[in-house]
């Protein structure tokens, strides 16, 4: 045992389901927690240890500071002692929004963007020419270069292009003492300006563009040149014009400006490469990359009717909802009113098939007969459609705005959620026409550093990026002559100076995500398209960088998603911050892992009220003699092995379309290679490759919502390919992924899969509910009646301290059973509502045996290895993995045809080796009976039990996206090729 200063004292832990533990885990180690699904790993290492360590920390804060933090619970625990400053790096830290991306989390954005603001070279947006800042000075040397006879005009812009009456920019330039002015191109004097140039009674159109500019001098070029004259014209020019001068219509500027397009590039800092902040952003995607846009097949999906009969989908569905005809014929509806007036002024039937119709009337239709119009910038409403929605205002009476305009207009301005919902029924996500999903303005975009702008750096692969920034800091950066104009740097400074430290620590960084297993990642990827473990790893590499030490850091399960050839450089990466001084705690069922621990933690012996104790604590080899279930599977006394076949109980399914297959071609998504994948039906088959390698753009970007669009009118678009064979073999497909199955607390198990609705309908059939008039709505701790309403069914109450935290305490009323008096006087079988709701999914099926409704679900839940957790768990509480067995035991809860494509996304993550067993003979049972499942699978026990497996690769990213093998698990151990038959070869 370790020495008592040097560990974390744990004694009497009892948060969840932890049984009052004492023990004592050793500090600077890396400490494996591993034991079966809800046997208590979480509630020790997160809910415990870090939670306790967390609370300390805010505690040692000022009352100022922690009302900023809020209040953290107290573990359940009599003490704890040895704790360190802790670091919990989970699967659901990364921010989840499409603004965040891999770079921005690891800030090596940051370094980025002052790098392109401090070295890049500006261009011109429009064509490509170098710009550079221009002082008095050059600019005095550039004038002092024409012809001897030139005439030079010396110009002062105030206001180019701007609507306005201008009255106040003429009154500044007649105080400031000036002649002349040139108005759109015309020059005149002050004193004989016409009356609209706004001096008089009159003024300017105010509904025109308007440029004024002030004659500041003019000068002849000759020997007699006022040389002291020409300079001080010169500065008061551009201090009249703001940096800005026009001589003989050539553009001179002090800052960044293209003197052949007359574009002025905006000041080159940091915030200009932000596509957060809307001096960056693209302002036609504000930043997204991506817009909402108008899908014409959408909005008129059968070609086949007339525009009479409803043609226009969205028309004739507003029409229904306002109490109208289904369709446009309705004489009373504006739509009818609309189309017959352009089908009058253009000289077409409303009675023709809209196939029928001449192109040139079908863009008519689609995009009106205004063009280069604005559209109308008033209000409308979907139910309720207006003349004034159809008919732009600036445009002549009976001009049609076109339906496409219409309602993209519509969608933009309306205040209703309803109202943007309906249209974007219509609307499909595209990459942003303006910046090409590059997210920046067109003059961020337009600066390069060594040949590249920043979109072009974030879009090659971390590995490729690493390379192109260690040769940087090798060798030269480059000549002086490379950066133009006020950018420059001095070769010294190259060498020593400004931009060593940045590329020094864009490399570090660069470093840090290859050391984990990310070099296929990109960083422009965004957050949202990360999976779990990739988000955690990520994280790991952003903590990596900050080489704290003494610090413990909590990690869950970072092998997830992570193909077992790349483990070797996870494991080292978990070894160095050891190494450097840290205490590292990982809740891991991964053997490599385990194998290089310095410590192992066996929670057990099962799981919810059956686990919460330590079962074993030692080194790796101790584990391999206990007598646990961790240790019987890594010693090899037991195995995940496939059930037998139970085909022959299921005659007539047992070949199930003999040969049947989903045929994919032209896969072309992200990395993949155009390739052709072949997808066996009535079987087992396993989709595996190294990470990065084109699994999930193959089976959840293309064949997932492929799918989902042709059995469920999905509007999500797939990734690219050319077509999918075989559907007709099958009748449905079943998404199971790892995302939440609620968003607030509210949901949970027994919301999500229907049991809570039944559940309340026997409470409502008691002898009590119905003498009462209880209807089953009275047992919903979500709505008014019986929820208790102090608390409002939440069970806690917030209490605002204002300068101190606020404070959580159970509600007073309901003592956290979220339900009135009233409610809880109903019994049935001597348990109120919110008893049952507090029972594990075991003990629930125990009760509820004989009401074949709830047992079934409660049953098939159980058989997922989810026995363990409560009824009314909160929905915010679950893993990623759990969430996915929950959704799986709902979709296996209803009934098979026999005919079903079940598709799911790492199905063992977060499962202990006897919960893959129970997880395998599901699915098992799943394919005997005719169905078809499909997994995206690293695991080598799910891999080495399937039919059929499709080895994606060689690497990832780039050097990915074909198909290296495929077939039984022995060929793909055969094939020399495969990453994943050399870890295959070692498990058969």
């Amino acid at each position: 045992m370790q020495d008592k200063n040097f560990s974390i004292k744990i004694r009497g832990a009892r948060v969840h389901n932890l049984r009052d533990v004492d023990i004592d885990i050793p500090k600077g180690k890396l400490v494996v927690i591993t034991g079966l699904s809800g046997s208590g790993k979480s509630s020790l290492a997160f809910d415990t240890i870090y939670a306790e360590a967390e609370r300390r920390f805010v505690e040692s804060l000022s009352s100022y500071a922690r009302q900023f933090l809020g209040v953290k619970e107290k573990p359940d625990a009599e003490s704890i002692t040895g704790l360190s400053p802790a670091i919990a790096i989970d699967q659901k830290s990364v921010a989840k929004n499409p603004r965040s991306t891999v770079g921005t989390i690891t800030e090596i954005y940051d370094y980025l963007r002052i790098l392109f603001a401090r070295a890049g070279v500006p261009h011109c947006p429009k064509c490509g020419k170098t710009v550079a800042k221009q002082s008095a000075d050059e600019i005095l040397k550039q004038v002092l270069k024409l012809k001897n006879g030139t005439a030079i005009t010396i110009l002062a812009p105030v206001v180019k292009g701007k609507k306005g009456e201008h009255r106040n920019i003429f009154e500044e330039i007649k105080r400031g003492g000036f002649l002349r002015v040139r108005v759109d191109g015309e020059m005149m004097r002050l004193e004989d300006l016409p009356a609209q140039a706004g001096l008089t009674e009159k003024a300017l159109d105010p509904k025109k563009n308007h440029t004024i500019e002030v004659i500041v001098d003019r000068l002849l070029m000759d020997k007699d040149l006022d040389r002291p004259r020409l300079r001080e014209s010169l500065e008061t020019a551009l201090k009249v014009g703001k940096g800005i001068i026009l001589i003989n219509e050539i553009l001179y500027s002090e800052f960044f400006a293209c003197a052949d397009c007359g574009i002025s590039m905006p000041e080159i800092e940091p915030r200009l490469f932000s596509f957060n902040s809307p001096y960056g952003a693209c302002h036609h995607c504000t930043g997204l990359g991506s817009t909402m846009e108008v899908d014409e097949e959408l909005v008129i999906p059968n070609k086949k009717l007339t525009l009479a009969e409803g043609a226009i989908k969205p028309w004739a569905a507003a029409s229904h909802k306002a109490g109208r005809p289904a369709s446009p014929a309705g004489r009373q509806s504006w739509y009818w009113w609309i189309l017959s007036d352009l089908a009058e002024r253009h000289k077409f039937s409303l009675n023709t098939p809209y196939g029928k119709l001449p192109e040139k009337i079908k863009k008519i239709v689609l995009h009106g007969d205004l063009p280069g119009k604005e559209p109308l910038s008033s209000k409308s409403d979907f139910k309720s459609p207006k003349k004034s929605d159809f008919i732009p205002s600036d445009s002549e009476e009976g001009k049609f705005e076109g339906v496409v305009e219409n309602l993209k207009r519509r969608w933009k301005e309306t205040d209703s959620e309803w109202t943007r919902e309906e249209l974007e029924k219509y609307m499909k996500i595209e990459k942003c026409p303006s910046c090409a999903g590059r997210r920046l303005r067109p003059e961020a975009l337009a600066v390069t550093f060594r040949g590249k702008n920043i979109s072009e750096v974030c879009e090659v692969t971390i590995e490729e990026a690493k390379v192109f920034f260690s040769l940087l800091g090798k060798k030269s950066l480059g000549k002086k002559s490379d950066f133009p104009g006020k950018s420059d740097f001095e070769e010294s400074d190259f060498k020593e100076g400004a931009l060593r430290p940045l590329l020094k620590e864009i490399t570090r960084r660069l470093e840090f995500l290859l050391e984990v297993g990310l070099d296929y990642l990109t960083l422009e990827r965004e957050s949202t398209t990360l999976a779990g473990g990739e988000a955690q790893r990520v994280r790991l590499a952003t903590q990596i960088g900050s080489s704290l030490t003494g610090v413990i850091y909590v990690l869950d399960e970072p092998s997830i998603g992570l193909h077992p050839r790349d483990h070797a450089r996870l494991i080292k990466t978990l070894k160095n911050l050891r190494d450097i001084g840290n205490t590292v705690l990982v809740v891991e069922h991964d053997t490599e892992t385990m194998k290089e621990a310095d410590w192992i933690i066996d929670m057990g012996p099962g799981a919810g009220k059956h686990g919460g104790k330590v079962i074993f604590e030692g080194t790796f080899n101790d584990l391999l003699k206990a007598k646990t279930l961790t240790g019987d599977y890594l010693s090899g006394r037991k195995g995940v092995k496939a059930a037998p076949s139970l085909k022959s109980d299921f005659p007539g399914k047992s070949d199930f379309f003999p040969g049947a297959a989903l045929l994919i071609k032209g896969a072309s998504e992200h990395n993949l290679k155009n390739i052709d994948v072949k997808i066996p039906l009535g079987k087992l088959v396993a989709v595996s490759g190294v990470s990065g390698s084109g699994k999930s753009s193959l089976i959840d970007d293309i064949l997932a919502k492929a799918l989902s669009k042709y059995f469920y009118g999905a509007k999500a678009e797939s990734g690219e390919y050319k077509k999918i064979e075989g559907l007709e073999h099958i009748d449905k497909a079943i998404l199971v992924d790892q995302s939440p199955i609620g968003r607030t607390p509210r949901s949970n198990p027994a919301t999500y899969t229907g049991v809570f609705t039944q559940v309340r309908e026997i409470f409502a059939r008691t002898v009590e509910a119905r003498a009462r008039g209880y209807k089953s709505g009275r047992f919903s701790f979500n709505v008014k009646g019986g929820r208790c309403e102090i608390c409002e069914g939440q069970g806690v109450k917030k209490i605002e301290m204002y300068f101190l935290p606020d404070i959580y305490v159970e509600c007073e009323e309901c003592k956290g059973r979220r339900y009135n008096r009233e409610a809880l006087e109903i019994l049935y079988q001597n348990k109120t509502i919110a008893d049952v709701l507090d029972l594990s999914i075991e003990e629930a099926h125990q009760f509820f045996k004989d009401i074949p409704q709830i047992a079934d679900r409660l049953k098939t839940l159980a058989d997922v290895g989810l026995g363990y957790m409560k009824l009314g768990q909160p929905a915010t509480t679950l893993s990623g993995g759990e969430a996915q067995r929950v959704k799986l035991a709902f979709e296996l809860s209803k009934k098979a045809t026999g005919r079903t494509l079940y598709i799911l996304d790492e199905p063992t993550t977060g499962l202990h080796f006897d919960d893959i067993q129970k997880l395998l003979n599901i699915l098992r049972a799943l394919v005997d009976k005719g169905n078809s499942v499909l997994v995206i699978e690293h695991n080598i026990d799910i891999l080495k039990n399937a039919d059929w497996i499709i080895d994606l690769g060689p690497e990832g990213g780039k050097g990915g996206g074909q198909v290296v093998a495929e077939g039984v698990p022995r060929d793909i151990v055969k094939n020399k090729k495969s990453h994943t038959g050399t870890w295959l070869g070692r498990s058969i």
